[in-house]
Formats: structure tokens, sequence, C-alpha cells
């Protein structure tokens, strides 16, 4: 009799601890189920916003948007500043100053180069056929400095890789000069292009 009476209790605990066991399980998948749902919850939601966000963002480089025109406009007044550059730079003639201008014969981009007594560049670049627009002052210097006025020491070297499609037009005090690459290279300028520089010759 007692061991039906211990076995009838035995199974009884085993039912009840099997059915907290469910109920603890049962707890535990809807905790789980509702941290999911809120955890999905969020990511969709931060989904939407960077959806909305690259929609957004979209709009600026669509065709005529706001980066297109941007780049227009800054392409347009970078144009207008450069030929404002060239404008000023042409005007400005001070009258005892003095200055050369590269003319460039053919139909060929020619590199030329200026450099200082230590061999530094003062300017380099392929220049076109033609005036060109840059102005260097060996005397005295511009009245409004731009892109396209350099200073150079009375004693700088001149490289030309076209020499004989090289000229300099070279304003001086009261006159200009038009004349060719000498055959020689140009180590001073002042003397292989005979410059007149009063605070150097001292008239």
């Amino acid at each position: 009799m007692r061991f039906k009476i211990t076995i009838f209790v035995v199974s009884l605990v085993a039912i009840v601890l099997s059915i907290a066991t469910e109920i603890r399980v049962i707890e535990l998948r809807k905790d789980l189920q509702s941290q999911f749902n809120r955890l999905n919850s969020t990511v969709n939601e931060k989904l939407e916003a960077q959806e909305k966000e690259i929609t957004h963002l979209n709009r600026y480089f669509e065709p005529d948007g706001v980066v297109e025109k941007f780049i227009v406009s800054n392409n347009f007044l970078e144009k207008k500043l450069n030929d404002l550059d060239k404008i000023i730079t042409n005007l400005d003639e001070p009258s005892d100053a003095g200055y050369i201008q590269i003319y460039i014969i053919g139909s060929t981009d020619v590199w030329v180069a200026f450099r200082n007594p230590e061999g530094r560049y003062i300017f380099q670049g392929n220049l076109k056929p033609g005036l060109n627009p840059y102005k260097f002052y060996f005397f005295k210097g511009p009245s409004i400095e731009t892109q396209y006025t350099y200073t150079l020491p009375f004693n700088a070297s001149f490289k030309s890789g076209v020499p004989e499609n090289t000229f300099f037009l070279i304003k001086e005090t009261g006159q200009y000069r038009l004349i060719k690459h000498p055959d020689q290279d140009i180590s001073n300028i002042m003397k292989d292009l005979n410059l007149y520089i009063p605070t150097i010759t001292g008239k």
C-alpha cells in the first residue's frame, strides 16, 4: 500500500514539476518573442530612417541636382575668376617695372622653366603657342599680384624644351623688345637677355 502511495506521490510531483517547467518555458518563449519584436521594431525603424536619408541624399546627386549645380557654378566661377586674373594681369602696366612675357611659335606646347640661383623652380609649365599671359617681373613688381605674375631674381636661369620656338617680349622702362632665345643656355637672365635693371647696374 505504501509503495502505491509513494508511486502516486512521485507521479504527482513529476506532473507538477512538468507543468511548472512547461509554464516557465512558455513564459521564457513569450519574453524572447517580446525582445525579438522590440529588436525587430528598432532595426526596422533604423532601416527606414537610413532609407529616407539615402533618398534625401540621392536628390543631391540626381541630374540637375544640388551637387551638379554646385559643380557647374564652381567651374563657371573659377573660369570667370581665371579670366579676371588674366584681364588684371594684362591691364597692370607699372611704368617703372620690368617684366618678361614668353612667346611660343609653332603648333605645339613648349615646356619652360625659371629657376633661382639655388636651382629651385620659380615657375615651370607647358606654354601654348602664342603670347602667354604670364608676366615674370625682374625689376620691381606688379601693382596687383595674380596667379599669372611671378617675381624673378636678377640672376635667375631659364630653360626651354624647344629654344628655337621660344621668344621673349621684354618690357623695360620706356621700351619693349622682342628677342629670340639665344643660341646658348640662359644661366643668368640679366646677362644673357641683356636686361636693364637700374638697381643692379647703378644707372
